[in-house]
């Protein structure tokens, strides 16, 4: 699949999320902004037996409701990471994958209480088919322990939510890793993708802003870390220099912000 054919097809909107189809059985959701909250992308891929739906935003409306117009197919969701802009639909669906090392930090940051009984752990290598297409699950700790990638090799669709961030990437939260384990992550990312040359990026905060990353974007993330850690690029501190959110902030090609702790280069000596 070219990138060229993303095309933009029937658009559903409602007060709380506005749809577009992006391929053939592929929506990218927006949930909407109010005041407060930045908008965040959720996506669905339909299969012939069943659809997946990845995150479920930050509104507490109807979500399970809305997806209903788009598929027919019974819906399974899986929960990329423990953020509560990213799951805030949860409780609405019956079958929801999510990494139980996520589990606490939605409980912890967010106030969101999850039985782990009734989540299915994710370890990465998982393949869910939903018919006429799989969809890998790759993990991918860095911006939390148990963020997790989704790849559609197929079609060469890997949707990455936080975990490769959005042009900015946040690694400077009390559960993100060093920059060393990032960048082995990212290293081991790129060999797993090779030969995917037509391979498209869709984040977490996309937002209707097309940001058409590909493989490159991945290349720029890893070869940024990668400065980092011999020292050729030193952050300059963010305006916020809370304990939560501050840090240092560097760039390089499409990362346009990489922000991390200056004590969490290099990864703990046993």
């Amino acid at each position: 699949m070219l990138w060229g054919e993303i095309m933009k097809q029937d658009t559903y909107i409602s007060e709380h999320y506005e749809a577009r189809e992006l391929i053939k059985g592929v929506w990218q959701i927006l949930d909407k902004p109010d005041k407060i909250k930045p908008a965040v992308d959720i996506y669905l891929i339909e299969g012939s037996n069943k659809s997946l739906l990845i995150d479920a935003g930050q509104s507490n409306a109807d979500l399970r409701g809305f997806v209903r117009q788009l598929t027919d197919k019974p819906v399974e969701l899986l929960i990329t990471h423990g953020h509560g802009d990213h799951a805030a639909g949860v409780y609405q669906f019956d079958k929801v994958y999510l990494s139980h090392k996520d589990i606490d930090s939605l409980d912890i940051f967010f106030g969101m209480k999850l039985d782990k009984s009734a989540v299915i752990d994710l370890h990465g290598g998982e393949i869910l088919d939903l018919g006429d297409c799989r969809i890998e699950v790759i993990a991918f700790p860095g911006h939390t322990l148990g963020s997790v990638l989704l790849l559609d090799e197929l079609r060469q669709l890997l949707f990455t939510s936080d975990a490769l961030g959005s042009g900015t990437l946040w690694m400077q939260l009390p559960h993100s890793t060093s920059v060393e384990e990032y960048h082995e992550q990212l290293c081991r990312l790129e060999k797993r993708l090779e030969g995917l040359d037509k391979l498209r990026v869709f984040p977490g905060h996309d937002c209707g802003r097309s940001l058409n990353y590909g493989i490159e974007y991945i290349s720029d993330i890893r070869i940024l870390a990668g400065k980092i850690l011999s020292g050729e690029i030193v952050g300059e501190e963010t305006a916020d220099q809370s304990e939560l959110f501050g840090g240092l902030r560097a760039s390089y090609g499409k990362m346009k912000e990489f922000i991390y702790k200056p004590y969490n280069i290099y990864k703990a000596k046993k």
